[in-house]
């Protein structure tokens, strides 16, 4: 039989999981797999993937720094995803690596791995399992090389976690912290950093004075976005949804989408009989404090949803394949919603039955989530 799951992220800690994962590391003879490492002037952490695991990463950071207090702390991230961390205590520096431009083609590959390898690091922390992070790590010509076991990677590797995450069981900031504890004293907080600045929140709300929206008034910010299609609820629930919204709150519903998604939040507006404002904010940050400045955000699992719960907004998220274990907002302000169904997590990009998980979730569950997370925050 198939059903709705609404759970609060605050319920997921780490009582409710087996977090001992059969294993061990795999570290050089007479090291401490619990003692920082000597002489380490210089850190580079590599995660070139999404917004979202970024933020999930910045526990793991903040553990380091904890750890290396005098170590400059590198991060090597895409252009896309790198303004997350400005403003972020923990890091000294942000590397981009941008395969789609300046370091498109192999001479310029080249050039950047070699302009790496003179940055002498001590040490490269491979956060993600991807191959291409692991041969950044080797080549930077590091004496440690942090990351998670792979059988070809093996002589790559002065430092690896060898532990097996089941899917339905941790959160990836769980297993980013487990792996910097090789080489790190200490547990580490599950708390996500993304600091806006004071003149960031203030163009937000003139943009939301702009708007003719008082500050009175009970703004409702909505993101129908996704990275793909498996993820996205469809716009007629949430058209539905927003209209309900609307009328029991007296709410301002305000449909916000990033490059590519106008059409998305247009059709959502139209299906609507309560009016609603469209934007694209210019960039992710403007997107934060947008987002900060709302009572409630109601979206998919997507970046925007992690920069909600890293600022601590009331959030209702809806998740469709996805392991939502390993990638649920972690605030105690947000919930999720999702569809319960036999083949779930697949995190699947195609599917033969249509992503039914996401596309036939109704309106209800997630209405009932929002006047959940609504009222627990009044509280």
């Amino acid at each position: 039989m198939l059903g709705f799951a609404i759970s609060f992220a605050s319920c997921y800690n780490k009582e409710h999981f087996n977090f001992t994962h059969k294993g061990k590391a795999m570290l050089p003879r007479g090291l401490d797999t619990n003692a920082p490492l000597p002489n380490i002037n210089k850190i580079l952490v590599i995660r070139v993937d999404g917004i979202g695991d970024l933020l999930n990463s910045t526990p793991a950071i903040s553990l380091l720094r904890e750890n290396y207090p005098s170590a400059e702390i590198t991060v090597l991230a895409r252009p896309f995803n790198a303004p997350v961390l400005i403003g972020n205590l923990d890091v000294d520096r942000i590397l981009l690596f941008d395969p789609d431009g300046k370091d498109q083609g192999l001479f310029a590959k080249f050039q950047f791995y070699r302009e790496l390898r003179r940055e002498k690091y001590q040490l490269v922390v491979a956060m993600q399992t991807a191959t291409w992070s692991h041969l950044v790590a080797f080549l930077s010509g590091a004496p440690y090389r942090l990351g998670r076991y792979q059988k070809r990677f093996k002589s790559i590797l002065t430092h690896a976690w060898r532990g097996k995450y089941p899917k339905g069981e941790t959160h990836e900031v769980d297993r980013n912290l487990e792996l910097v504890r090789l080489i790190c004293n200490g547990e580490g907080e599950r708390k996500l950093t993304f600091r806006l600045l004071p003149n960031e929140i203030g163009i937000a709300k003139k943009r939301i004075a702009a708007w003719d929206i008082g500050d009175d008034a009970f703004l409702i910010g909505i993101h129908p976005g996704g990275s793909s299609l498996d993820k996205r609820w469809p716009e007629k629930q949430y058209a539905e949804l927003a209209d309900r919204l609307a009328y029991h709150y007296n709410a301002t519903i305000l449909l916000l989408h990033g490059p590519g998604e106008a059409a998305l939040t247009l059709n959502v507006q139209k299906a609507m009989k309560f009016p609603a404002i469209t934007h694209a904010p210019e960039t992710i940050r403007r997107l934060g404090a947008l987002l900060s400045c709302c009572d409630l955000v109601v979206c998919n699992d997507s970046g925007p949803m992690h920069l909600a719960a890293a600022l601590d907004v009331p959030t209702v998220a809806i998740f469709g394949p996805t392991d939502h274990v390993a990638w649920h907002p972690l605030s105690e302000n947000a919930a999720i919603v999702r569809r319960d169904m036999p083949c779930w997590p697949c995190s699947a990009h195609k599917c033969k039955i249509g992503w039914e998980c996401t596309k036939k979730l109704p309106v209800e569950p997630v209405w009932d989530t929002a006047l959940l997370t609504i009222e627990r925050k009044k509280i």
